[in-house]
């Protein structure tokens, strides 16, 4: 390094500010990093590895805007950088992904998007309580579809082969007479009722137990 770059105070306060926006980068204050990352850029503009630096720090703060800026600048100053062009790559990503969901919401609340139901939250209590009722319905209230249709045609199926299978009337009072009094049992409960009874239910048990776990995931999604 020549004697001359060592004297330069443009270059010792450029790496000033670099060295003190890391400070505050680590220590969580983004904004007064970013600010003095525009101070070095204001000294150097040309400096790529500056402007992807500035990239992340705004990626880091959720401002994808911003990050897609500073890499784009970057990209265009070492456009055969690959690190850069991927970072650009990504935020392009981000943005098209947001413009999108943006998109949709005004679509919804102009009253243009026909399927609202892909947009809109879940109460998982209320999705609770519907597979509590019928095992499906809680799935198909999460637009959970064929999951939902899976359950009731299961439930549907089980219930007409117990009901068909001889004696499937006395099924319920037999069981609780095996409960309360088994002296009073009304002849057999036959494998096959104890097995279709059986699939009924596990496939209620999963229904009521994912249904507000699905909610919950398609929230936290939306």
């Amino acid at each position: 390094m020549s004697l001359e770059h060592e004297l330069d105070p443009k270059r010792d306060e450029f790496e000033r500010l670099l060295r003190i926006a890391h400070i505050h980068q680590v220590r969580g204050e983004r904004e007064k990093a970013q600010a003095l990352l525009q101070q070095a850029l204001e000294l150097e503009p040309a400096n790529a590895s500056v402007w992807e630096l500035l990239g992340d720090y705004r990626r880091e703060a959720g401002d994808w805007q911003g990050a897609h800026d500073a890499y784009k600048h970057a990209h265009e100053l070492v456009p055969d950088n690959a690190t850069i062009e991927r970072k650009y790559a990504e935020a392009v990503l981000q943005l098209t992904r947001q413009q999108e969901q943006y998109r949709q919401w005004e679509r919804v609340l102009e009253g243009k998007d026909t399927d609202r139901s892909t947009l809109l939250p879940r109460n998982p209590g209320l999705a609770f309580m519907l597979s509590l009722l019928m095992p499906g319905v809680g799935q198909l209230y999460n637009g959970q579809f064929v999951k939902g249709g899976i359950l009731l045609g299961i439930v549907f199926v089980c219930t007409v082969l117990f009901m068909l299978t001889p004696g499937g009337d006395d099924f319920i009072y037999n069981l609780l007479a095996y409960l309360v009094n088994p002296a009073r049992v009304r002849g057999t409960i036959s494998t096959t009722q104890v097995l279709t009874a059986l699939i009924i239910f596990l496939a209620w048990v999963y229904a009521f137990i994912d249904a507000p776990i699905s909610a919950a995931a398609r929230n936290r999604l939306l």
